[in-house]
C-alpha cells in the first residue's frame, strides 16, 4: 500500500492540478487495469487513496481539482484597504480588446474545467463548462455576451469521444447560430478528444452505450473517420499536461497583433502601479471612521 501511495503521489505531482479521474487514467496499465462492465473497483481505490493521502497531509489538497461544487456568495471585504489590496492584486486589462477575435474554451465537464482553468485564467479567456449537455439558457447567455463584445469568436472544445460527448459540441454550435441569428462570426475547433487521438490507438477505450439516443449519429461519424463505433475514449484519457498544452497553444495562436497586445499589457502594469499608489496613500491618511463611531 505504501508503494501504491508513493506511485499515486508521483503521478499526481507530475499532472497537477488534475482530477481523480485523470489520475486513474494515468495509472492504467501501470498500477491497475481498466475497470470492466459495471465494476468501479480500481477507480474507487484511486478515489479512496487520494482522499486518505490529502487528509493525512501526504498529498497537497490543491493538486486535486473539484470544479463540480460551487459556493455562491457576494464578495465582501474587511476594510477599504482590504478591497484595494484585492483590486490591485487581481486587476486585469482585457488584452483581447486589441485583437481581431475573441477566444473562448468550452469543455464537457467541470472536472476537465478544473484542469484547464490555470490556462484560461492566465490568458484571460472565458471557460464554459457544459456539465454534459449544455442548457439553452447557458448557451443563450454566452451568445448575448458575444454579441455585446461585437468581435468574431474562436471557440475551442474539449470533451469525450462517445455518443453524448460528440453530441455536445453539435448542440452548442446549432444553438449559437440559431440564437444569434447567424450574427456571430464563429470558428469552432475540437481540441480533444479528436478522431486523430482515437486513431492513434494510444488511449484507453471503453465500450459504447449503444442505447444512447445519440449513437446513430456517433456511429455515422466514426465510420466516416474509419473508427470503430463500438469504442469510446474519455477526455481524461489524455494527460492533463497535454490538454493544457493544446489549449494554451490554440489560444496563443489567436493573437494576431503582438505589438498591440504588449502595449496593453504594459498599460496594465502601469495601472496596477497606480492602484498600488492609491492604496499606499490611503494607508498614510487612514481610513474614514465608521458612521456612528466616536472619532476620539
Amino acid at each position: 500500500m505504501e508503494a501504491l501511495r508513493a506511485a499515486l503521489h508521483a503521478l499526481t505531482e507530475a499532472a497537477q492540478p488534475c482530477s481523480t479521474r485523470h489520475v486513474y487514467y494515468l495509472g492504467l496499465g501501470q498500477l491497475w487495469d481498466k475497470d470492466r462492465g459495471r465494476s468501479r473497483r480500481n477507480y474507487a481505490l484511486v478515489v479512496r487513496e487520494l482522499g486518505h493521502m490529502r487528509e493525512t497531509g501526504d498529498l497537497p489538497w490543491e493538486w486535486i481539482t473539484d470544479g463540480t461544487r460551487l459556493v455562491r456568495r457576494e464578495r465582501q471585504f474587511e476594510s477599504l484597504d482590504h478591497a484595494l489590496t484585492h483590486i490591485t492584486e487581481t486587476y486585469r486589462r482585457n488584452l483581447w480588446a486589441s485583437q481581431s477575435r475573441r477566444v473562448e474554451v468550452w469543455c464537457e465537464s467541470d472536472s476537465v474545467a478544473g484542469v484547464l482553468l490555470p490556462i484560461t485564467a492566465a490568458w484571460g479567456v472565458g471557460l464554459y463548462s457544459c456539465r454534459g449537455q449544455s442548457s439553452k439558457t447557458f448557451v443563450r447567455e454566452a451568445v448575448v455576451e458575444q454579441l455585446r463584445q461585437g468581435l468574431p469568436l474562436s471557440a475551442y472544445f474539449c470533451g469525450d469521444w462517445d455518443p453524448s460527448g460528440r453530441a455536445v459540441p453539435r448542440s452548442v454550435l446549432e444553438r449559437m447560430e440559431r440564437y444569434s441569428k447567424g450574427e456571430v462570426d464563429l470558428r469552432f475547433e475540437q481540441l480533444a478528444v479528436t478522431a486523430a487521438d482515437v486513431r492513434s490507438g494510444q488511449l484507453a477505450t471503453h465500450d459504447v452505450n449503444t442505447a444512447d439516443v445519440n449513437f446513430t449519429s456517433y456511429r455515422q461519424e466514426c465510420l466516416r473517420e474509419g473508427l470503430d463505433p463500438n469504442a469510446a475514449v474519455e477526455v481524461e484519457a489524455l494527460s492533463p499536461a497535454l490538454l493544457r498544452r493544446r489549449v494554451s497553444d490554440a489560444i496563443e495562436a489567436c493573437i494576431d497583433d503582438v505589438g498591440a497586445w504588449n502595449e496593453l499589457a504594459q498599460a496594465e502594469d502601469r495601472e496596477r502601479d497606480l492602484l498600488q499608489a492609491v492604496r499606499d496613500r490611503l494607508r498614510t491618511v487612514g481610513e474614514p471612521p465608521l458612521r456612528g463611531s466616536d472619532p476620539a
